[in-house]
């Protein structure tokens, strides 16, 4: 009978553990490849004199987001960057690698949606960790026309910029 019980009690504490482990996989609750549609289209930011920064999200393949931020001053190009954004459902995460125009350094990133009008961007390496990110941008989806985007160094705000979606 004590054999019996203690391969009983080990069958349900395996049970148990592996839904406690699948339920924090999915830990957000939230589709994090559906939230992401929320970004398609084009959006500006007009806030600097003289600048414009035009981000345009199209999607890419089965899900994924191809993302271009080119930003005018005075007239003239000084920025221009290329992303690409998928779904890691290991991490339940976005991921984003990107390059700039003028250099050969990948930039790799980790997001996901807090909530369905919240997403959060760090440093790929401190995707498990994000507390530890000295550098993290804040989204707010306000309303399907209208993001604010935030960025954070070193647990300070550099303040926020309104991008508005124009198509």
């Amino acid at each position: 009978m004590k054999k019996f019980y203690t391969l009983s009690m080990t069958a349900v504490l395996f049970v148990l553990c592996t839904y406690v482990g699948h339920s924090q996989t999915t830990q957000s609750g939230l589709n994090q490849v559906e939230l992401m549609k929320q970004f398609i289209g084009t959006w500006k930011n007009e806030t600097n004199k003289d600048t414009v920064y035009t981000a345009e999200f199209t999607p890419y393949g089965n899900g994924g987001l191809e993302f271009s931020l080119r930003s005018v001053a005075h007239g003239k190009v000084w920025l221009e960057m290329k992303q690409f954004w998928g779904y890691d459902k290991k991490s339940d995460k976005v991921v984003i690698a990107g390059l700039m125009k003028d250099s050969p350094d990948i930039i790799l990133q980790s997001a996901w949606f807090t909530d369905k009008n919240k997403f959060e961007q760090v440093p790929l390496e401190f995707a498990s960790n994000p507390a530890k990110s000295s550098f993290t941008v804040l989204f707010d989806l306000k309303s399907p026309d209208l993001v604010i985007r935030e960025e954070i160094v070193n647990n300070k705000s550099l303040g926020t910029e309104p991008y508005k979606r124009v198509k």
